[in-house]
Parts: structure tokens; sequence; C-alpha cells
């Protein structure tokens, strides 16, 4: 349910950009073990392949994209599963790290103009488990919240800690079928036993 995209009204726009270039900038990248450590390694080697495939796509293609972060110890960064913060400013929707799932520290970060916009290529994909929306305008919210292809919707917060535990979460599309938690949650561990018979046999 990791934030995957992130889309931003123009109005807005660089002021959210220069505040997650901010916070992006404040980790530190190395042993997990270390109290001063706020970004450990990713967990194996294919994953940030798939990861440093997606920037080098990005960067070929032209697209506007920094890295940040601080790296205390160089050495070991270059030989362990480490990838730095990455934001790709408003990248062309038909690259990898906006089309699929990237499971590691990169992020695209695309305006938008009118609500029925950003609905339009929130929705533009094969997936659908977790969305959010951010705004102050509540009937706003839930408006938008109704319209996005996700089995679950987050208003001004997004994750585990914002999630009720007694709705079902599951996914749409590609992001699986069924559901946890909840008592479309429970249902999912029942068995079903059918019996038919003659009229007037079962009672």
């Amino acid at each position: 349910m990791a934030l995957k995209r992130l889309y931003v009204h123009r109005s807005r726009y660089e002021e959210v950009v220069e505040g997650l270039k901010t916070a992006c900038d404040r980790q530190v990248i190395g042993d997990g073990l270390l109290p001063e450590t706020t970004m450990g390694p990713m967990n194996n080697p294919k994953q940030l392949k798939v990861v440093t495939d997606m920037i080098a796509e990005a960067r070929a293609a032209g697209a506007d994209l920094q890295e940040f972060g601080q790296v205390p110890d160089p050495e070991l960064y270059a030989n362990g599963y480490f990838q730095k913060p990455v934001l790709v400013f408003n990248p062309d929707p038909a690259l990898s790290v906006v089309a699929q799932e990237q499971f590691g520290p990169i992020l695209p970060i695309i305006p938008f103009d009118t609500d029925e916009q950003a609905i339009a290529m929130a929705n533009d994909s094969e997936f659908g488990l977790c969305s959010s929306i951010w705004t102050e305008d509540r009937d706003r919210a839930t408006h938008l919240a109704r319209q996005l292809e996700a089995g679950y919707t987050y208003i001004n917060a997004h994750g585990p800690s914002a999630q009720d535990g007694r709705g079902p979460f599951g996914g749409f599309k590609l992001s699986g079928i069924g559901r946890n938690f909840g008592y479309e949650g429970v249902i999912q561990f029942q068995g079903y036993h059918s019996i038919s018979a003659p009229k007037g046999w079962l009672k």
C-alpha cells in the first residue's frame, strides 16, 4: 500500500515538490541497525535492479529527476542493495516508474489541473490496492474517493496507521481478489456446504 504515484494540483505543485525534496534529503541511507539510519537497504538484488532500471529508463527518456539523501558510508552503499530516494518530476505516463509498481524509493510527482483529470490519471493503471485523497473539502474528498478504482481509499492519511480494521481490505484489478479484515474478511475463512434434496425433505 506504499505510495507509488503522487498527483498534485498545479496550484500546489511547486510547494509539494519543495517539501518532498527537503524530506527526502534528510534521509540517512545505510546500515539499518545504526540509530542514525533512516533508510536501510532494499530487500534483494532483483528488486534493486527493478528500481535502478526505472531510474535509468527515466534518465534516458530525458525525465527531470533528482536523487536525495545522505550516505555516511559510501563503501557500504556501493556494496549493498541501497538506493537513495529519487523524485521524478512530471514524467511521461508511459514510463515504467508511472505505469508499474516500483516497490522502492522512487516517486513520480505529476501535476493536474482538474479533478476529472486527476481521477482519470489515477485510474489509468493495472493496479488498484490503495489510494488516498488529500483536501480540506470534506464533500470533495468523498466525491473523489468514490470514483477511485482501488480497494481502499484513505482521506487525508495513507497507510496502515490510518486503516480501520473493521473495514474489508483488498485490491482491484491486478492488485488481487478477496478481502481481509472486517465481516467480509471473516467470510473468506469460512467454508460452505450445500445440500439439495427433494421438496420437503430439508427443514
